[in-house]
């Protein structure tokens, strides 16, 4: 998922000499093997959703949890999903390490009082994360922007190459969605929009690329369905997550974001696709407005196909301001969502906490 992925991202790029990371995992699997090859050891400990059933398990894994900040005399404990963040809270109660909270969502949570409550410090990558927060509480949140690592998020030396090389066409704009494919991410909404551009002009159509893992399958039967019915099949394609996202982003000319509000905190596609050169084209909802406002993107309202199908328009129409803008986000993201002073904020953030600031 998105939030474990940008913290392995941070911890491949902090500084050593500063902050020595150690992970728990729920158990085995792709990020265990990704951490270990970095160099970050990891420890296997379930983390449980709280449940009425599962009271007993939430409590024994805080246990262990605890053993752990004690043996290794850990300095900070930063959980991230609500899950993490509760067990993660019960386990360093009685120790001397600090919770640093890193809030993802601008959703509310039943549990946000209490978490907050049992967080030492909070970093959130919005503005809008602290607004879930009493004023009281909210004095522990720090907004620190995620990065995208501009290594390997970057515009191509040769998008019509990249292009042939991804059996894309030459001739079109080429729309792309990365992310979990869900409803509430937008996913039909801009399959539809899709259709009103056919609808408009049925022989000038863009090419939609869909890079992602369905929610459920029946969404991927369910984006079947309607580009059947609006005549796009054929102008439309679905790929699973792909390792190399990158390439997507760099041969496509737009990145399509049609999240609805409250399930962003700032989406790191918007990051990742602006380095690339792609041009987003988002909807006006929290953590979505920070990173595109004032900048060179297009918001449009959540919902709306029409409008996501009026704002591509716009750019194809013009194709002057759509190299202009291609220019303007790459180098934003160079200027504002680097990986590397991600990780140097967070670190400076971590020393405030224990109050070695200097």
């Amino acid at each position: 998922m998105g939030g474990q992925q940008s913290m392995a991202l941070l911890i491949e790029h902090l500084d050593r000499s500063a902050v020595e990371p150690l992970v728990i995992c729920p158990g085995p699997g792709p990020l265990t093997d990704h951490l270990t090859a970095l160099g970050c050891p990891v420890v296997h400990i379930p983390l449980y959703h709280l449940k009425a059933r599962t009271l007993g398990s939430v409590w024994r894994s805080s246990r262990r949890i605890r053993a752990l900040l004690r043996e290794r005399a850990i300095a900070i404990i930063a959980p991230d999903a609500s899950r993490a963040s509760l067990t993660a809270g019960l386990a360093k109660l009685g120790t001397h390490t600090n919770m640093v909270w890193f809030v993802r969502l601008t959703a509310r949570y039943s549990l946000d009082p209490l978490l907050g409550w049992l967080a030492d410090a909070m970093i959130g990558d919005s503005d809008d994360t602290k607004r879930r927060f009493s004023r009281r509480l909210a004095g522990r949140h720090r907004t620190i922007v995620g990065g995208a690592d501009l290594r390997r998020f970057r515009p191509s030396e040769d998008r019509s190459a990249l292009r042939r090389s991804l059996d894309l066409p030459l001739d079109r704009l080429v729309l792309l969605f990365a992310g979990q494919v869900k409803e509430a991410k937008g996913a039909f909404d801009i399959v539809d929009a899709l259709g009103h551009l056919k609808a408009r002009a049925p022989d000038d159509v863009p090419f939609l690329v869909i890079v992602g893992t369905p929610d459920q399958p029946t969404i991927v039967t369910e984006i079947a369905r309607r580009t059947e019915a609006q005549g796009t099949a054929a102008d439309v394609r679905l790929h699973p997550q792909q390792a190399n996202v990158e390439r997507w982003m760099q041969a496509a000319d737009v990145l399509l974001s049609g999240s609805h509000e409250d399930t962003e905190g700032m989406s790191r596609v918007l990051h990742e696709a602006m380095a690339c050169g792609a041009v987003p084209i988002a909807t006006d909802i929290r953590g979505n407005r920070e990173a595109l406002t004032p900048a060179p993107g297009i918001l449009v309202a959540e919902r709306a196909p029409a409008e996501l199908a009026r704002a591509v328009v716009e750019l194809a129409g013009d194709p002057a301001r759509l190299t202009a803008m291609r220019a303007a986000v790459a180098q934003r993201a160079r200027d504002l969502f680097d990986v590397k002073s991600y990780a140097r904020n967070v670190t400076r953030f971590y020393l405030n906490v224990l109050g070695r600031a200097s």
